[in-house]
This record gives C-alpha cells, structure tokens and sequence, in this order.
C-alpha cells in the first residue's frame, strides 16, 4: 500500500520566510553593520590623530562627518571637516576663564604637534555670557571689544594620511564580520518573535 506525504505546505512557508529574510533582514542588518563599523573607524582615526596634534580625541572626531548608510545607499562614508579646532584644545594646564591676558593663571599656553607656544595677549574666556563652555580670545583693538577667537590647526593634513587610512582600514576588517553576525542574529530573532 503506497504511503503519500505532501510537504507542498511547508515549501511555501519556508520560501515566503527566506523571502523575507533576504528582502527585510539582511538588509537592515547590513545598514546597521556598516554604520556601526563606520564609527568604530572613526573613534581609531581620532585616537590615532589626536596624540600627534596635541589634541583631544572628542574634539576630533567632531571635525569628522559620518554620512550613514541607508537601505538605498548601502555605504557609510568618513569625511574629514576642513575647518580648524579652536585653540582652547590645545591650552596646557587650566582651562578656565581668565577674561584678561595673564590673569591670575598666568599667560596662555598651547601645545600643538609637540612644540609649546605662550599667546602673551590672549586670555580664556566663556562663549557667550553664563556658559560653562570657554576659549581663547584675543583683542583686534585696545578697546575691550571686539574679540578674536583664536584656531589651532585642523585635521585635515592627519586624516589624509596613509597611516591614518590604513587603520580605519584595519579597523573594518575587524569589525565588519564580527558586527554582521550580530546584527544578523538581532534582526532574525526579532523577524521570528512577529
């Protein structure tokens, strides 16, 4: 006596379900994957850059811009800002206002790519009146105001560089696999938990 099964059923089931992981999974979790891989690239840049101008990392990697991937663009993409840090990241000891030059803190001194300079006429003060926020100013007059706010160099030079290019590289290929299968597994379980 013949015994028939059909599993015509569970076919279906099983292609709709592949269907949606390739269509809905993968993708999310690829975007995710590269913009999580993008910033792990952009925290090894600033701590590679920032020890040789003296600077800060978070000051850094404000100056670099991460364009973020999305589901019809599915690359994330580093760029570097032109525009210069402000000195007060490059003040040595206390970073308080002074509000007049030489204070009682003594003259401003900045340490950029190894080499200290002392700003004879520049003095610490707050942003805007109240902030806890400062940075360096100096006169453009004898008059108390106007005030110039003082730069230190940009990141631009650093960021452009083979070295610095080879360890966000680095840091991908690390990264990458590792983070994909994570991602991969996030949106598998909650695609199965519908």
């Amino acid at each position: 006596m013949p015994f028939d099964v059909s599993i015509q059923n569970d076919l279906k089931k099983l292609r709709r379900e592949l269907s949606a992981l390739e269509t809905k999974v993968a993708p999310q979790a690829t975007v995710r994957t590269l913009n999580r891989v993008a910033e792990s690239a952009k925290v090894a840049s600033a701590k590679h850059i920032a020890p040789k101008m003296n600077s800060r990392q978070a000051a850094v990697k404000r100056r670099i811009e991460t364009r973020k991937a999305t589901f019809k663009t599915l690359w994330a993409t580093l760029v570097a800002r032109d525009r210069a840090l402000q000195l007060i990241e490059f003040v040595i000891g206390s970073k308080k206002p002074t509000q007049q030059p030489g204070g009682k803190r003594g003259l401003v001194k900045a340490k950029v790519y190894g080499k200290t300079r002392t700003l004879s006429h520049a003095f610490i003060a707050p942003r805007k009146s109240g902030d806890s926020k400062a940075t360096v100013y100096m006169r453009k007059s004898k008059k108390r105001k106007p005030l110039k706010l003082l730069y230190g160099p940009g990141i631009m030079q650093l960021f452009k560089q083979k070295e610095n290019d080879a360890i966000m590289q680095k840091t991908v290929r690390e990264r990458f696999v590792k983070e994909f299968t994570r991602n991969l597994t996030f949106y598998i379980h909650r695609f199965k938990r519908r």
